[in-house]
């Protein structure tokens, strides 16, 4: 418990240090302002290309949190305009913590990729308090994705959450957890139970790896619907679809292939992307 208390005090320390808005912040000579919590003169930094693995929260100036995870990798990249994060991790080192304040405008468009939280207005700051846990190089990825990103469906749903950022994806999940992104309405009735589909697809994980696709084979895939002879989220999927619609499933393991995974190429606890196209119905 004395452990816990203190942990649990140091996080506390570390939040309210990092948003003290007054005082404290050194300028990186982009601009960036950056003020260290903890520092560990001995750990390794990352290079442009590496991908670091960070524990990380967002807060307002406010000090209302916005988001967190203590389980997000990114790559780092050539910065791309003054103030750019990308400047602060490679002045990082393993073990380091520190608190950068950003323009949230420009960290959310244009480093992240997506829109500015509701929670924020242009011209706001953002407090962004990360500890850097890991670096992997490009070189060694796969490796380590196989001995550690696979391990348990929490940093299953973690990856699946990183990748629903990424890809701006806004439609909801189905009760199941089933991501339908329609691309293509088609025309006619969705499938029913019994129906023979035909249809073309290529499987993705969720870091755009390709693991099998009929087009290459160019030739498109029979099956039966709803009895199983596919995965659940294909089932689940297609009847969902009409007559020459085209459509993006996004499939937890837990529709897919679950703790088992399929083989060497799609690893236990993995979310599966399929681009489909319902050709024919029977």
């Amino acid at each position: 418990m004395k452990v816990l208390s203190l942990t649990l005090f140091l996080l506390l320390l570390m939040t309210v240090s990092c948003n003290m808005k007054s005082d404290g912040y050194s300028s990186h000579s982009s601009g960036l302002k950056y003020k260290f919590i903890e520092t560990n003169p001995s750990g390794k930094s990352p290079k442009i290309g590496d991908i670091v693995v960070l524990s990380v929260k967002y807060l307002s100036e406010e000090d209302k949190l916005i988001d967190e995870s203590d389980f997000y990798r990114m790559q780092v990249s050539i910065p791309a305009y003054q103030g750019d994060i990308n400047n602060g991790l490679q002045m990082l080192q393993v073990g380091d913590s520190v608190c950068f304040k950003l323009q949230a405008i420009d960290f959310y468009e244009k480093t992240r990729k997506r829109d500015l939280p509701k929670e924020l207005q242009q011209g706001d700051p953002i407090f962004v308090y990360l500890r850097l846990k890991n670096i992997i190089s490009a070189k060694s990825l796969e490796t380590e994705r196989r001995g550690y990103y696979h391990t348990d469906e929490k940093q299953e749903i973690q990856l699946l959450k990183e990748y629903i950022e990424r890809t701006n994806t806004t439609v909801e999940p189905s009760e199941s957890g089933l991501y339908v992104v329609h691309k293509s309405e088609g025309i006619g009735l969705t499938p029913v139970a019994g129906q023979t589909l035909t249809v073309h697809y290529t499987g993705k994980t969720v870091d755009g790896k390709i693991f099998d696709t009929s087009l290459e084979r160019g030739r498109p895939l029979k099956f039966v619907i709803g009895r199983g002879e596919v995965i659940k989220g294909w089932d689940e999927g297609f009847m969902q679809i009409k007559k020459g619609g085209k459509a993006r499933f996004i499939i937890p393991s837990k529709l897919a292939y679950a703790d088992k995974g399929n083989g060497n190429k799609i690893l236990p606890y993995s979310s599966l992307i399929f681009d489909v196209e319902l050709i024919d119905i029977q």
